[in-house]
């Protein structure tokens, strides 16, 4: 009888020991693609719910563009068309997906909010630089961010150092 215990005992341990490894490895998989494509776009601000990070479970960063007088920056041409005058560089060193360990860079023109989809795990920096009207501004923030999260950025523009 307690031979036979025994022998059920590890059966099952065995059988739990083997499918451990498994379910772990397609956890990981999971966000592997997260880093390889990222994405901007213009924000809608709507203030949408995307607690949950993108439609591809990456992270999401949405990020506010404001002028050095505290306004929204939404730039339009007499036309009415958006006039994408701010230049936006970001560094990321992923720490996960596909690229970890790498730095990830992305560039991209935009008039004002946009989001920021594809992200990896990792420390983002963003760089916004506007020149408007002859006046350059500028201004640097970082901020984590993590698969299946949405982050929320607010860039305050300043006057760029003289050189």
């Amino acid at each position: 009888m307690k031979r036979s215990v025994f022998i059920s005992l590890c059966a099952a341990m065995a059988l739990v020991l083997s499918a451990w490894p498994m379910s772990r490895a397609r956890a990981q998989d999971e966000g592997d693609d997260c880093g390889t494509t990222i994405v901007a776009e213009d924000d809608d601000n709507q203030g949408d719910d995307d607690s949950q990070g993108d439609e591809n479970g990456c992270g999401m960063m949405v990020v506010e563009v404001d002028d050095e007088n505290g306004d929204a920056v939404d730039d339009m041409d007499d036309n009415g068309n958006p006039e994408d005058d701010v230049e936006v560089d970001v560094d990321e060193t992923a720490q996960s997906g596909a690229n970890q360990g790498t730095v990830l860079q992305f560039h991209t023109a935009q008039n004002g909010s946009f989001r920021l989809k594809g992200l990896p795990k990792g420390r983002l920096t963003i760089t916004a630089t506007r020149v408007h009207n002859g006046v350059t501004t500028v201004r640097s923030r970082r901020k984590s961010v993590r698969e299946h999260r949405t982050r929320r950025m607010r860039l305050r523009l300043r006057p760029a150092p003289s050189q």
